[in-house]
């Protein structure tokens, strides 16, 4: 992974800013700065599907249903 450091250790804000200074690495130039950002990233994301899954979809929110006449108020 990104450096030998064993990602399942860190928390979501360190994972999180050892993403942002790899990318920050990357804008300097460095390629492996920029795929270690990446596979961080990707890291990042699983997570956050398994935080959610865990509290079920979203669903959007919809207004009630108007008569077309009514479309001014």
């Amino acid at each position: 992974m990104a450096m030998g450091v064993d990602v399942d250790a860190l928390s979501d804000s360190a994972l999180a800013r050892m993403a942002w200074d790899r990318r920050r690495e990357a804008l300097h130039g460095d390629r492996d700065a920029l795929r270690a950002a990446r596979e961080l990233d990707k890291e990042l994301r699983r997570r956050d599907a398994i935080y959610a899954s865990g509290f079920g979809l979203l669903r959007a929110a919809r207004a009630p249903a108007r008569a077309w006449w009514q479309f001014w108020h």
